[in-house]
């Protein structure tokens, strides 16, 4: 079984995985917005990302807030 500190340590590499997805795409948003000459939209994705994004902010500092065994 995984410890707090283990599980926390996967989380954050999950938030570094939403964040980098997140990012790229914000670039694609922008890019398709540009190319219809429209005001910057977020697409269902991305805001999909987004709150996965914080859902997983928040499981990683609770994790981090257990006392350790």
């Amino acid at each position: 079984m995984s410890t707090p500190g283990e599980m926390s340590r996967e989380m954050e590499a999950v938030n570094r995985a939403l964040e980098e997805v997140r990012i790229l795409l914000t670039g694609l948003d922008q890019v398709d917005s540009a190319r219809e000459l429209r005001r910057p939209a977020n697409s269902p994705l991305r805001t999909l990302v987004e709150q996965a994004e914080d859902s997983a902010s928040r499981v990683t500092r609770y994790l981090r807030a257990q006392p350790r065994p």
